[in-house]
């Protein structure tokens, strides 16, 4: 099984929003989150539906004793100038690093930090690509999903990258646009095999 953490709580509630909780909980891993960012759960119904998959046994939720709340502290404190990490951010940061773990997540601020210290980090199509590997739904589904998702998760609208008018203004804009296009081609490879 491939080791994951999950950030803050974009992930869960993006995946929650789009209706894909049970597919990603479904995937090959052992997913991992902080308590701080449960706490970050406020809708009723996001909260009970990912508290659902810890009662289950899919989602691990590991005790931070005090001196690990110590140095997640000092590492807010310390990056709070720097990146503006939240502490949920920093809980997950250090969990990831202490045991070697890929986080997912949305959030540039936490991706920043953590690649430069290190960590490996992915973000929400990372999890839409192994979705399609695993073939556990309908790909039109995905496809239709990773749009809304990645406006969420992005803030930009989806008629903009459509039509192509953030034009790449920066390296991220235009990895993003490829991804649109690369999700696209990956459905339309798909519905070929299948015929």
């Amino acid at each position: 099984m491939e080791q994951i953490v999950v950030n803050d709580t974009n992930v869960f509630i993006d995946l929650y929003s789009v209706g894909l909780l049970e597919e990603f909980f479904s995937l090959p891993w052992e997913i991992y989150t902080t308590e701080l960012v449960m706490l970050e759960l406020l809708r009723e119904g996001q909260n009970k539906a990912v508290d659902h998959y810890r009662d289950i046994g899919r989602l691990h939720i590991p005790t931070l004793y005090a001196k690990d709340m110590h140095t997640i502290v000092e590492m807010h404190i310390h990056f709070q100038g720097k990146t503006n990490v939240s502490v949920a951010d920093c809980s997950v940061w250090y969990y990831a690093r202490q045991n070697n773990y890929i986080i997912l997540t949305g959030d540039r601020k936490l991706r920043k930090a953590s690649v430069l210290d290190g960590v490996e980090v992915h973000g929400i199509l990372y999890v839409f690509d192994k979705l399609v590997e695993k073939r556990s739904f309908h790909q039109q589904m995905l496809y239709k999903n990773s749009h809304y998702c990645i406006v969420l998760t992005q803030g930009f609208p989806m008629t903009q990258l459509r039509k192509g008018s953030i034009n790449g203004e920066n390296k991220y804009h235009r990895n993003l646009s490829k991804s649109l296009i690369l999700a696209k081609n990956r459905i339309k490879q798909s519905k070929k095999l299948e015929v």
